[in-house]
């Protein structure tokens, strides 16, 4: 297990010399590193860090951005809307005039990629219902579009035209709708009929989510599939605080330097689940 020196050494001389901006691979997840660790230890001068990083983000996104989630608008979008949720960032509304006009094009007028989270429209789908779970809540638009998106995944699910390997993010995708404040009858019917699904219904934890490292991973099948996977994340954390030097591919909140800092605050409970909601 590296130290958590060595993780915020490498992240701050990293940081900002990545030209990504986006959650899973760039700045915006290093940004969630910083933001949970300056509130551990209680230090100004890494929250200051996040803040530099936000701006470098605002600097570089276009309205051309793509609108993917893992590398573009809805997953940085997703993760500002997570930091003034979490109380980390204080702003005016007006910081996502942008990003809402930009996955209101998508929403409306840009053809529809496949059902995934990191590429797919899902992802997309999870910004609006982050948004209609906080500062957006009373956007009209915003409703619009997560309506147009769900009733396309719906008619999907309806038409059994949902590919196995999406099932797990449009199942997540019903589940978190249907406890959007408003959604709850209206997609009832397709998010039991994704209850139904085999891999569902009989889960396989290490088949969902293939982008997500095994702890992430356990964690958000947890949460989804209401099965008791303690046992089993108890034996990954014995694993994980064994293995002196993970293989880390990026710096980034996906099986990077940021994910291992944050897993390590989580295992000193020096910080909460929240981030893990991200994925």
């Amino acid at each position: 297990m590296k130290s958590i020196d060595k993780i915020v050494e490498t992240l701050i001389i990293n940081g900002t010399l990545i030209e990504q901006p986006g959650l899973f691979y760039g700045k915006t997840g290093i940004a969630v590193f910083f933001f949970h660790y300056a509130r551990q230890t209680n230090n100004t001068l890494f929250q200051n860090y996040a803040f530099d990083l936000i701006e470098e983000i605002q600097q570089q996104i276009t309205v051309t951005f793509p609108a993917r989630y893992d590398v573009g608008i809805a997953g940085i979008g997703t993760c500002f809307e997570y930091f003034l949720q979490n109380n980390f960032l204080e702003a005016d509304d007006d910081i996502f005039e942008d990003f809402d006009a930009r996955m209101y094009r998508a929403a409306f007028y840009e053809p529809y990629p496949d059902l995934s989270l990191e590429g797919g429209i899902t992802g997309w789908g999870r910004y609006f219902i982050y948004r209609l779970k906080g500062s957006g809540e009373k956007n009209i638009k915003l409703h619009e579009a997560l309506t147009h998106i769900a009733n396309f995944i719906t008619q999907k699910v309806l038409n059994n035209e949902v590919l196995e390997n999406e099932q797990p993010d449009v199942y997540r995708f019903l589940y978190d709708i249907t406890k959007l404040s408003g959604y709850e009858e209206r997609y009832r019917k397709a998010s039991q009929l994704s209850m139904k699904w085999e891999c569902i219904h009989q889960p396989e934890v290490n088949k969902f989510f293939p982008y997500m490292h095994q702890l992430p991973r356990l964690y958000a099948c947890m949460n989804y599939f209401k099965i008791d996977l303690t046992e089993k994340i108890n034996l990954e954390w014995e694993k994980w605080k064994e293995i002196e030097n993970h293989s880390l591919s990026n710096m980034g909140l996906l099986n990077g330097w940021t994910s291992e800092g944050l897993m390590y605050l989580l295992h000193m409970h020096q910080t909460d689940f929240s981030w893990l909601q991200l994925f």
